[in-house]
């Protein structure tokens, strides 16, 4: 064996190394996984960090300006790329819902309730007093506000008066007013839902353990006392049928005639959403529930054990069917099929999600925090009620166009 022979060997072996080394490294980084995003899977696209905290759900605009409600510093106006535009000087500020004029609308906790142009500038205040709110309004032909305050009383707005337009109260003892609800004038017995507004107009409301039917004038057309325990915020499909879950764990079916047409006993975490077939979508908390315009299961879907094993928001649903949830650090994308999409870790969503124009996926999460998630890019879906308050524009309404 020559001299050079040890050289040689050292050489072959650090040459084999190298390409077991790059071998290793290039299968790493084509190497599948479900919480990690690639240049084809989803990715933590931005993620807007405030000063405030207590973020609400999110509106989007017309012109893709994002807003969002804060417990401390107002109204805030973020661009579609995450950047800071301007806030009001109001100090807190519930769910906003953005009307077509630019404008947009929300309620305080204390009871004022304010309009802010699209430069942050106070156009609409009109100074009632109004006890408290917990619930955003919903918004009718882009006209007229719907109010439901937390001692259960409904008031009407239009947007270009400060003089309401009707009001029903709840019964107080010897309150003489004749336009009364049943149930008790207590802070914080109404429930968590927001008005809604059917195709035709009809104001549709649930309030402590009743759901009513209200015309547009303010005329109280029928009341169903649904439960026994405290009713929670409403969907509607096509048809205007309700569909709203209690405090018990029971969802309920009601047309929209104020006729009961079914329950299913199971817990759910806001209202459900609706595709484009009927189908139901929405959380208990544990599993993701699909049901039938019938009320039969047509899939459940539980997260392994651990983690991401709860579920923490209402759903938001993409044109494509894609169902998209928050969980404990995570953001979790599930197939219409009922099958896992992708799980993407992220702070802990604290809203649910809504879907830009663009495809992207925005929540209110961590601690006051706004993420924007990049998926497929496929937009909100054109269904009767595919997300929380219904539209990018969160107006509670059948009559609004999804987006």
């Amino acid at each position: 064996m020559s001299a050079e022979s040890p050289l040689r060997r050292a050489r072959f072996y650090k040459t084999i190394l190298l390409l077991c080394l790059a071998c290793f490294l290039l299968a790493s980084c084509k190497k599948p996984g479900a919480t990690q995003s690639s240049s084809s899977g989803p990715r933590l696209k931005w993620q807007y960090k405030s000063s405030a905290y207590g973020l609400s759900h999110p509106a989007i605009g017309s012109d893709g300006t994002i807003y969002v409600g804060t417990n401390n510093r107002g109204l805030q106006a973020i661009s579609s790329d995450g950047k800071f535009l301007w806030r009001s000087t109001i100090g807190a500020a519930g769910v906003p819902v953005a009307a077509d004029d630019g404008n947009i609308y929300f309620a305080m906790p204390q009871g004022l309730i304010y309009g802010i142009d699209h430069d942050g500038k106070v156009v609409w205040q009109p100074g009632y007093g109004l006890i408290g709110f917990a619930t955003p309004p919903a918004l009718s032909s882009g006209e007229v506000l719907y109010y439901l305050n937390i001692t259960s009383d409904v008031w009407a707005f239009r947007t270009n008066n400060t003089k309401d337009l009707w009001s029903l109260e709840t019964f107080r003892e010897g309150f003489l007013k004749p336009d009364v609800l049943p149930g008790e004038a207590r802070t914080s017995t109404h429930g968590g839902g927001a008005p809604a507004v059917g195709h035709d107009g009809t104001l549709y409301v649930a309030r402590q353990n009743f759901l009513h039917g209200i015309s547009s004038r303010g005329e109280l057309q029928w009341t169903t006392e649904l439960s026994p325990g405290t009713l929670g915020p409403i969907a509607l499909d096509g048809n205007d049928t309700v569909y709203v879950g209690d405090d018990r764990g029971v969802l309920y079916a009601v047309d929209s005639s104020g006729t009961r047409k079914w329950r299913f006993d199971s817990g759910l975490i806001g209202a459900p959403v609706i595709d484009t077939e009927g189908t139901l979508y929405f959380s208990d908390g544990g599993a993701m529930f699909a049901l039938n315009p019938d009320s039969s299961i047509k899939w459940r879907y539980a997260q392994p054990k651990p983690p991401g094993s709860r579920f923490f928001t209402p759903p938001v649903l993409a044109a494509d069917g894609t169902l998209y949830v928050g969980s404990e650090f995570a953001l979790i994308a599930i197939k219409a099929d009922g099958t896992l999409k992708w799980t993407l870790r992220v702070p802990t969503p604290t809203s649910a999600p809504t879907i830009a124009p663009d495809g992207t996926i925005l929540f209110a999460c961590g601690y006051g925090e706004l993420c924007a998630v990049e998926d497929a890019g496929s937009p909100l879906m054109q269904s009767a009620w595919p997300k929380q308050f219904h539209d990018l524009a969160n107006t509670s309404s059948a009559l609004t166009h999804t987006n």
